[in-house]
């Protein structure tokens, strides 16, 4: 359900604007901008009468692009773009962002600079 909701909503939002998502990792061709989402975690939360009455799925959210984006005042307002775009449409879904976002650099040394979202989605069980 997490993965679904959040796939629907990614591309939703993003493949009008070339933008693909991935579930784990990415596949296909090179493109200059991309998705990748893993679910890190759907714990219960347990109250009083020791009984589950929420559940809290983690979503992380890593949009790549192209290290060289930021090199023109054009491609640093579209990484902001994508990355309003981003949180704007997972709190529409009921998302929650507690920490925010934050640039993750170069992670895996691929020529690609990455914004990271560790999302939350709260729910009753």
């Amino acid at each position: 359900m997490i993965k679904a909701l959040t796939q629907t909503t990614l591309d939703t939002s993003l493949y009008p604007l070339g933008i693909h998502s991935h579930e784990q990792r990415k596949s296909g061709p090179d493109t200059d901008e991309y998705i990748v989402y893993s679910l890190a975690g759907d714990g219960e939360e347990d109250h009083a009468d020791d009984e589950a009455l929420t559940k809290s799925a983690e979503i992380t959210v890593r949009y790549y692009y192209r290290a060289d984006m930021i090199e023109t005042s054009a491609g640093r307002a579209r990484v902001r773009q994508i990355e309003d775009i981003i949180e704007s449409s997972m709190y529409a879904e009921g998302f929650s962002l507690p920490f925010g976002h934050f640039d993750g650099g170069d992670v895996d040394d691929i020529g690609y600079l990455v914004t990271v979202f560790d999302f939350e989605y709260w729910r009753v069980v």
